[in-house]
């Protein structure tokens, strides 16, 4: 369906995000030498053929055989004329003499979330006039991602072979089982039609909008999106949706985000392997109810001030998750939230083992989770609040995926 832009909203918005990888070339194998050159005719003796000038390494690849050198030169004939000098070596897939080009590009391998280290410069051939760089060769298997475990490739959407200009941000509207809903959405600057992002959904709190999450208003003390979006570097499209009368688990709010995301992977290029939600107070109930329900669908999620809807959550695929409560919470109390992260370490089949998070004071990791699976729990001295390092802790969780 067409995004419809519309100059009344009164919340809300998002955005998405992904990575490019290195290379390993393969330059020219070493070339045979060159014959010699023919006995002239009676003469002078000729003069010795010259040695090509060296060629230059292919790009990129693990360190590449050396060109050949150069073919020797012809023996002078006998009180003949010059000998003709030696044909040079062949170098990989060029002669030397002539440039041997270096090897050319591998196909991309598989990218992951730390890209794989790319291969060595090749080292130049001897013989030849200077030869054709090589085109880069392939790009080192994704390496692994610290807690979260093995990253696989990007699943590029529809929406990265859709044509036209570049899409717009902005307040839109989209129908939900015949209703009108309303969102935000915040397209990185220098958007790639090509490049597949990351799409962060959030969600506010009951007391809140749309637009204060767009705008990095209270109830957050770290900027737009919980403070997620500035630390981002473009890598993420970022959507603020928007509850009905600013009350979220209504009955029609994940068909909705549903239809939201069927459009943005059809009109935007997005990774669908690597779709987040996050959200705080009645926004991290929603957050959570995604996670229970739709848990195929999200690589992670992060509630702040959470609980379960109902007390129940339906589902069985392992879903990574970031949770975070404050110890003094009056309105949702904190066993609510911790009873959360319980299903989650269950689900996930983490160990009650933790690990203090070296990065952020107040956070742990549970240890044994299913692989790319982690669990991270967060309590900190504070009321119905995100924490103050919201951005910082869910950007580092989020982005190892």
């Amino acid at each position: 369906m067409t995004i419809v832009r519309t100059s009344h909203f009164r919340y809300g918005a998002w955005c998405f995000g992904l990575l490019a990888i290195t290379g390993v070339a393969c330059g020219g194998g070493n070339g045979a030498s060159g014959t010699g050159g023919e006995s002239g005719s009676a003469g002078t003796s000729g003069n010795a053929g010259n040695a090509g000038t060296s060629g230059s390494a292919g790009d990129g690849g693990n360190a590449g055989s050396t060109a050949g050198s150069a073919g020797t030169t012809g023996v002078a004939g006998v009180n003949g004329g010059a000998g003709t000098t030696g044909v040079g070596a062949t170098s990989g897939a060029g002669t030397s003499g002539n440039a041997g080009n270096a090897g050319n590009a591998g196909t991309t391998g598989s990218a992951g979330s730390t890209a794989g280290r790319g291969g060595t410069t090749g080292t130049a051939g001897r013989g030849g006039t200077t030869g054709t760089a090589g085109r880069g060769g392939t790009t080192g298997a994704a390496g692994t991602t610290g807690t979260g475990g093995a990253a696989g490739g990007a699943m590029p959407s529809a929406g990265c072979n859709a044509t036209g200009g570049t899409p717009m941000s902005g307040h839109f509207t989209i129908d939900a089982s015949g209703t009108q809903r309303e969102y935000i959405i915040k397209i990185p600057a220098g958007y790639d039609r090509t490049h597949p992002y990351r799409l962060i959904l959030a969600f506010h709190g009951r007391m809140y909008d749309a637009m204060s999450v767009d705008a990095g208003g209270a109830p957050s003390p770290s900027g737009p999106y919980y403070g997620v979006e500035p630390l981002s570097g473009g890598s993420a499209i970022f959507v603020a949706g928007q509850a009905l009368s600013s009350s979220w688990t209504n009955a029609n709010d994940i068909p909705y985000i549903n239809a939201m995301i069927t459009r943005f992977k059809a009109e935007l290029c997005i990774d669908q392997s690597r779709i987040f939600a996050m959200g705080f107070s009645m926004g991290a109930i929603q957050t959570i109810a995604l996670g229970c329900a739709e848990s195929d669908q999200f690589r992670a999620i992060a509630p702040m001030s959470g609980s379960l809807n109902g007390g129940t959550c339906g589902g069985t695929t392992p879903l990574a998750y970031w949770g975070s409560h404050g110890t003094n919470d009056p309105t949702i109390n904190i066993s609510n939230g911790r009873a959360v992260r319980d299903t989650f370490r269950m689900r996930n089949h983490c160990t009650t083992t933790t690990v203090a998070d070296p990065q952020q004071a107040g956070c742990v990791n549970y240890q044994g989770c299913d692989a790319g699976k982690p669990v991270s729990w967060c309590e900190f001295d504070g009321v119905h609040e995100p924490p103050p390092y919201s951005g910082s802790a869910i950007w580092r969780f989020f982005s190892q995926f």
